[in-house]
């Protein structure tokens, strides 16, 4: 479990804490498509939806796919900010 000290913790408890979380491709906000990139809301990596050098293409979202977290992140938080994970509706098999 990461630090209270970690530099990634920026006062994400206040909109994350015990969110429900989907595993997805990465698409834009459906709120703004002018909207073409995200950030993970820890570490600011970047998800796109176009192939672009160190861009990342699937990850955890909130139900909306406003807030977007990385692999990583939600490994070294999910037990901090007790998630729940559900599958993804929306994803053709």
């Amino acid at each position: 479990m990461p630090e209270a000290s970690n530099w990634r913790l920026r006062g994400q408890d206040k909109y994350l804490a015990g969110a429900t979380l989907v595993h997805r491709r990465y698409r834009r906000y459906a709120a703004n498509r002018d909207w073409d990139h995200d950030h993970c809301a820890f570490c600011c990596a970047k998800f796109m939806v176009e192939d672009r050098p160190d861009v990342l293409h699937e990850g955890y979202a909130t139900a909306d796919d406003y807030h977007w977290i990385c692999e990583p992140c939600f490994q070294d938080f999910r037990e901090q900010f007790q998630w729940t994970v559900v599958d993804d509706a929306t994803q053709q098999t």
